[in-house]
C-alpha cells in the first residue's frame, strides 16, 4: 500500500472515531434531556393534581405552568438535539461508506444504478458502469434523482458524438477542489440524504410547472362575487328580519352548489400539490446548503450563480430557489389546511378558498416557475461532480488526467489500474497507443479482459472528469465503444454470435463517421467456427484500420496474428503469461511485448477435474 493510502486511511480513522465520540456525546445528551422533559411533565401533572385537590391553593397553580414552561423549553431543546443527532448519525454513516470504498465493500452501497443501465450502449454494459459492483455503486454519492442521472451522463459522456475539451477541463477543476476537501462533501451529501430520505424525483413539481391553466378567470369573479354578495345580503336581513333572510339562504345555497360544481376541477389541482409537497422543504433546505457553500472553481461557482438567479446582483435573495421554493411551501400551507374535510368546508362556505390558493399558485408558477427545472439540474451537476471526486479517495496515489486538444486518437497511461479491483489486490501497468490496434494475448485467466476494460473504463472516467487510478494519464478526446460482454436472448430469438455480430456493426458504423474512436472488442467471434472467427475478424480489422481510430482486440486465435505478415494492417502485440511451479499455476498479471504462444486449457480442466 503507497504512503497516500496509508495516510488516507488514518485520517479515515481518526475521523471515524472523532465522529462516533460526538455522536455518542450527542446521544447521551439527548437522553439526558429525555429524562428531564419527562421528570417535568410528572410535575406539571402532580401539580396540577394537587391544585384541583386542593382548589384554594394558588400556589399549586403557579408552580404546574412555571414547571410547564421549562418542560416546553426543554421539550424545544431535545427536538433540537434529537435532530442534531440524526444529522451526525448520517454524517458516520457516510463516512463509513467512504470506508467502505477504499475497501469495495459493495455491502455498505447500497444504490448500484440498476435502473440507469442502457441496453444496447456503446460500452455501458461491457463496462461494468451500473449494477451490483459497478463504478455507480462505487463513486455515486448523489441522493437526489437529478444528481443520480447527471452522473449517468457524463459516465456515458464517451458516447457522445459533440464532446467538448472545455466541459472535461471545467468538470476536472471542480473536481480537484472537491476532491481536497472531502469532508465537506461528506456534509454536503448528508444534507441530500437527511433532506430526500429516499431517492428525490422532483418531477411531480416540473410537471405542476408545466401544465396547462389551473383555473378560468371568470369562475374566480363568479366564487368572489357570489361570497360577497352572501355577505352584503346579510345587512338588510339584519335590518329588516322577516322574508329578506331568505337572500343569505339562497347565496348560502349557490355557494354550495358553485363548491359542488367546482369540486373534482380544483381536486385535481391539488393532486399536483399532494405529490410534490413533501419534497418542497427538503429541496429548498438542499438549495439553501449549496447556496451557503465557499467554493473557487468556475463550475462551482457557476452553479452557484443558476441557484442565486439576480439575488447576487440586488440586495435581496428573493430569487435564490431556496427561497422560491420556500415562497411555495408556505402558499403548500394554505393547500394543506382544505385538505381536512371539515375546514374543507367552512373555509370554503367562508371564502372562495380553493380559488384563492389557485390563484396564488399561478401566480407562483408564472413568475417562479420557470428557472426551477434549470436549479433543480444545477443540484443534480453539484452532486455528480461530488460522486466523481470519490475516486480521489479511494485512489489517493492516482492523477487527474491530462486531456489532449486532438483530432486524433492518443492513450498513454503509466501505472493505470482498474478501479473495480482493491487496492490491497490491483496490478498496474503502462500502456500507450497512438495509432492501429494492440492484439493481446495470452492464456486463459491471464487478464487481457481486465486490461481492455481498465483502459475503457480510465478513458471513460477521464472524459467524465474523475480522477483515475493511475500514475499518470493523456489522452485525447475520444469516442469509446466495445464488444466485450456477449448475451444471447431467447425472447427475441438472438443468439450469441448474432447479438455479437450487433455489437460489431455497431463499433464500425461509429468508425465510418470519421470521429476519434477506442474500440474494445474481446475474443472476436468466439460463437463460431475457428475459419470462420479468423476471416470475420481480419475483415473488422481492415474495416478498422483507420488514422481515426485505435483500438484493442484480445484473441486466443494465432493464425489471426498471422494474417497481417505484410502489414497491411497497423497492429502491435502485447501479451500475458503465467508461471508454474510446485503449487500449481500463477499469473503476474504483467502485460509484456510481443504475441504469447502459451496455452493453459488443459491444465485448468485438469484442476478442476476433466482430463483423460
Amino acid at each position: 500500500m503507497s504512503e497516500r493510502a496509508e495516510k488516507r486511511d488514518s485520517e479515515f480513522e481518526k475521523r471515524k472515531s472523532e465522529l462516533e465520540a460526538k455522536l455518542k456525546e450527542i446521544r447521551q445528551k439527548e437522553e439526558n434531556l429525555a429524562n428531564l422533559r419527562g421528570f417535568l411533565f410528572l410535575s406539571v401533572l402532580v401539580f396540577a393534581g394537587l391544585y384541583i385537590w386542593h382548589k384554594n391553593q394558588i400556589v399549586f397553580l403557579a408552580l404546574s405552568v412555571l414547571f410547564l414552561a421549562v418542560f416546553i423549553f426543554f421539550a424545544v431543546k431535545h427536538g433540537k438535539c434529537k435532530k442534531q443527532a440524526n444529522w451526525m448519525e448520517t454524517l458516520c454513516t457516510i463516512h463509513d461508506q467512504y470506508i467502505a470504498r477504499t475497501k469495495h465493500d459493495f455491502s455498505a452501497l447500497s444504490d448500484d444504478g440498476s435502473d440507469l443501465d442502457i441496453k444496447k450502449h456503446a460500452y455501458c454494459g461491457d463496462l461494468d458502469l451500473f449494477g451490483p459492483k459497478s463504478i455507480f455503486a462505487l463513486i455515486n454519492v448523489a441522493h437526489t434523482e437529478p444528481g443520480r442521472t447527471q452522473l449517468r451522463d457524463w459516465l456515458l459522456y464517451a458516447s457522445t458524438s459533440q464532446m467538448e475539451i472545455v466541459d472535461v477541463l471545467k468538470r476536472q477543476e471542480a473536481v480537484m477542489e472537491l476532491s481536497s476537501e472531502y469532508e465537506k462533501v461528506e456534509e454536503l451529501e448528508a444534507s441530500t440524504k437527511i433532506n430526500t430520505k429516499k431517492k428525490g424525483s422532483p418531477q411531480a413539481l416540473l410537471t405542476f410547472i408545466g401544465a396547462g391553466e389551473l383555473s378560468s378567470k371568470t369562475w374566480m369573479i363568479l366564487r368572489v362575487a357570489n361570497t360577497a354578495l352572501l355577505y352584503l345580503s346579510f345587512i338588510p336581513a339584519l335590518i329588516f328580519g322577516g322574508y329578506v333572510y331568505f337572500a343569505p339562504a339562497a347565496f348560502f345555497v349557490l355557494q354550495l352548489l358553485l363548491m359542488a360544481i367546482q369540486y373534482k376541477s380544483n381536486a385535481a389541482v391539488f393532486d399536483y400539490v399532494e405529490r410534490f409537497y413533501p419534497e418542497l422543504s427538503a429541496y429548498s433546505n438542499i438549495f439553501s446548503t449549496v447556496e451557503e457553500t465557499e467554493v473557487k472553481a468556475d463550475y462551482l461557482q457557476e452553479i452557484k450563480k443558476r441557484l442565486m438567479g439576480d439575488a447576487q446582483q440586488s440586495s435581496g435573495r428573493e430569487t435564490a430557489a431556496s427561497n422560491q421554493l420556500y415562497d411555495l411551501h408556505k402558499i403548500c400551507l394554505f393547500v394543506q389546511a382544505r385538505m381536512q374535510p371539515l375546514l374543507y368546508f367552512v373555509l370554503n362556505v367562508l371564502l372562495p378558498f380553493d380559488e384563492i390558493c389557485i390563484a396564488l399558485l399561478e401566480k407562483w408558477r408564472k413568475t417562479e416557475g420557470n428557472g426551477i427545472e434549470s436549479k433543480l439540474n444545477a443540484i443534480g451537476e453539484w452532486e455528480a461532480l461530488m460522486s466523481l471526486s470519490v475516486m480521489h479517495a479511494i485512489y489517493p496515489d492516482g492523477c487527474l488526467p491530462v486531456i489532449r486538444d486532438s483530432a486524433e486518437p492518443y492513450f498513454k497511461g503509466k501505472g493505470i489500474g482498474h478501479p473495480l479491483i482493491p487496492e490491497a489486490r490491483i496490478v498496474r501497468n503502462d500502456f500507450d497507443l497512438a495509432k492501429g490496434c494492440a492484439m493481446i494475448t495470452g492464456s486463459n485467466m491471464s487478464g487481457k479482459t481486465t486490461l481492455l476494460r481498465t483502459v475503457g473504463i480510465n478513458t471513460v472516467l477521464a472524459l467524465a472528469g474523475a480522477w483515475c487510478p493511475a500514475e499518470s494519464l493523456e489522452i485525447s478526446m475520444m469516442q469509446v465503444a466495445a464488444s466485450m460482454r456477449i448475451e444471447d436472448d431467447l425472447g427475441e430469438g438472438v443468439s450469441t454470435f448474432y447479438a455479437e455480430l450487433i455489437k460489431i456493426e455497431r463499433i464500425v458504423k461509429m468508425a465510418q463517421k470519421g470521429r476519434p474512436l477506442l474500440y474494445l472488442i474481446d475474443e472476436i467471434f468466439r460463437g463460431t467456427n475457428s475459419k470462420d472467427r479468423t476471416d470475420g475478424a481480419w475483415i473488422v480489422l481492415k474495416k478498422l484500420n483507420s488514422p481515426s481510430i485505435i483500438g484493442l482486440m484480445s484473441t486466443h486465435d494465432y493464425e489471426l496474428c498471422k494474417m497481417n505478415e505484410n502489414g497491411e494492417v497497423n497492429l502491435c502485440y502485447y501479451h500475458f503469461s503465467e508461471y508454474y511451479d510446485d503449487d500449481g499455476l500463477h499469473f503476474d498479471y504483467k502485460l509484456k511485448d510481443g504475441m504469447s504462444t502459451e496455452t493453459n486449457a488443459k491444465y485448468l480442466m485438469k484442476l478442476v477435474g476433466i482430463d483423460d
